[in-house]
């Protein structure tokens, strides 16, 4: 008997490992996130740009719009040389925050 098309193990191990990868995966885009929105609120502080201060506190880093879920993922112990002060600045942009608060507007990142 093959299995569901709806699980992708077999076993009770094998369910535990793909559960605990998901979490990995899951955690991994949380801190990115965290990482991320805690660069652009010092900007925002630093700024002095109360609106997006008080958009970002609203804010949960739970956001999955943005990661390609059905992509394949590449772990090694190579320095990937992501630039989060780099990513954080797009986000210096008032005209991004307009956009971005305005009603309607579900999400900051993309």
């Amino acid at each position: 008997m093959s299995p569901s098309p709806l699980f992708k193990v077999q076993t009770e191990t094998e369910q535990q490992v793909w559960n605990d990868c998901a979490r990995l995966i899951a955690n991994a885009v949380i801190y990115y996130n965290t990482a991320l929105l805690s660069k652009v609120y010092e900007q925002k502080v630093a700024a002095g740009d109360l609106d997006a201060i008080a958009f970002i506190q609203r804010m949960s880093p739970v956001a999955w719009q943005h990661v390609n879920m059905f992509g394949s993922f590449e772990f090694s112990d190579e320095d990937p040389g992501y630039d989060l002060e780099a990513l954080a600045a797009k986000y210096a942009d008032s005209v991004f925050w307009s956009n971005a608060t305005r009603p309607g507007q579900l999400y900051l990142f993309d």
